[in-house]
Formats: structure tokens, sequence, C-alpha cells
């Protein structure tokens, strides 16, 4: 099946999963609003610019559950589409998208690639070892990798997944998630270990991209009125500087004030001393 098959709105797929959410009848358009989903992650539209094609957890958790309950349903063809459902929900880490799918899809589609080259970036991924992340990341935008002995021709829904794996919007959004994760953890790290953690190649890379992403502050906690600042604060030397925060940063006890000095309480146990005679 073509992955340029018409696809329903997400309006529609809403819709969709409201009336009939365990029909089987239902399993091609989801298919569909997957192979959507990834070529609007793969296109060099921004997001608003696809508005009738959103992720939707929900609807590729419904997929998978299908596929589970009516195996006729997934074959060759639906590994594949799973290991594409795998994919976008990797992008939306740290959230526990990944995990929450993974659970409800079977251990040999999970051993079989490329579904599990996705579970190794996952492990990755959770346990912070970006820099190994993305070489394996890397494997995923080789039409070929993984292949299966015998295979020659490789099908439209892997050719999908490599174009977004090579395109530029699920690099930066992972990298975009990854260094949020820096800032909240460290106030500053040494440059090479934060440009090897991105896969970024210097610091003129690391400091265009760091004042595009933006990281929410709490003005009462952190005293500065904007609510978004670049989580990037500076770059000297060997040393890059993330924003303050109040996860990176001492908390502010300016806020509490002593009840009562020593003379009081002196003052009050004398008092209690003296009425008790």
């Amino acid at each position: 099946m073509s992955s340029s098959q018409p696809h329903l709105s997400y309006g529609e797929i809403q819709a969709l999963l409201a009336e009939s959410a365990y029909d089987p009848a239902i399993v091609q358009k989801l298919e569909a609003y997957v192979r959507a989903q990834v070529s609007a992650v793969a296109s060099t539209l921004v997001a608003s610019e696809t508005p009738d094609v959103q992720y939707s957890f929900d609807a590729n958790r419904t997929l998978v559950k299908l596929y589970h309950f009516f195996p006729h349903l997934e074959g060759e063809l639906g590994m594949t589409i799973t290991a594409l459902a795998a994919f976008l929900a990797l992008l939306q880490f740290p959230e526990t998208d990944f995990m929450a799918l993974c659970c409800l899809i079977p251990e040999r589609v999970q051993s079989t690639e490329p579904c599990a080259t996705l579970v190794r970036c996952a492990e990755l991924l959770e346990s912070c070892q970006f820099s190994e992340f993305w070489p394996e990341f890397r494997k995923l935008g080789i039409p070929e990798y993984g292949a299966r002995e015998g295979e020659t021709v490789v099908s439209d829904d892997r050719k999908l997944l490599s174009n977004a794996v090579n395109g530029t919007s699920a690099s930066n959004k992972i990298r975009s998630n990854m260094i949020q994760m820096l800032a909240k953890t460290y106030r500053s790290a040494p440059l090479s270990h934060v440009l090897a953690a991105l896969d970024l190649k210097d610091v003129d890379s690391l400091k265009a991209f760091g004042t595009k992403v933006m990281l929410m502050l709490d003005s009462a906690e952190v005293g500065n009125e904007e609510n978004e600042v670049p989580v990037v604060e500076k770059v000297e030397g060997d040393v890059v500087t993330f924003a303050a925060n109040p996860d990176n940063s001492k908390r502010n006890r300016s806020g509490f004030k002593e009840g009562a000095n020593y003379c009081d309480i002196s003052s009050m146990m004398a008092k209690f001393a003296l009425h008790g005679q």
C-alpha cells in the first residue's frame, strides 16, 4: 500500500476513535494516519502549516492494539507500520509514550528491524547516553539497514522512516528535548560534552541552536519577568552556561523569616516558669 494514500484529518481520526476504537475495519485508516504523521515529520513544513496532521498517541496505540487483537491484520506490512508508530513515540522523549506503546508490541516485533534499533535508541535516551544515541539513530536513515535475508526491495514505509530520520525535524525535536534536560540538570557543563550529547559540530552551531530553544521559567521562583528565555545563557571558552532555573539553581530562601529569636523564647519560658511557681 502506498504511503501517499489519502488520510483522515486529525479531527476525523479523533471522531473515529470515539465511535469505533475496537473495530478492525478502521485499521487501514489508522495505518494511513500513521504514515501521514511520519510524512509530516519528514516534510520541511512547520507544524502550523499541516494542521490536519497532528501527533496522536491514542490513534497509534489503538492501531497497535488492533494488531494485537487481530494478528492476521498485521503481517510484514504491519510490523513496519508498528515501527513508524514507535518512531513517532520516540520523538516525544522524555514523555513516556514509547514505553507505553512498547508494552503492546510483541517481542517478536521489538526484536525485528527497524523496531529493534528504535528500542535501543529509547534505552539510550532513558539512560541519558545522548552521545551514544546518535550513531544508532542514524542507522535508521539507511533504508536497507536491517533488511531480512533475501529481501531485495525496500518497502515504501521503510523509505518513509529513513526520510523522516534524515530530515531536520526529527533530529531537532530530539535535540531540543535533550538540551532542555541538560539545562534542568546543570547550571554549566563542559562544551565538549554538550556538543557530543547534541551531535553538534562546533560552538557556532550550539549558539545558533541554543537561541532557538526556549526554556519555560516560573517568574515567581526565578525572579524574571519573562516566562521564556533561551536555554543557553552563554558560551565562554570551554564552558556552556545554561539559563538559570529552579532545577539547576539553589533555592532562594529569602522568603523564610525567623518566627522568634532567642530572647523572645527565653522570656516566654521565664514567664511560664514564674506562672508555675
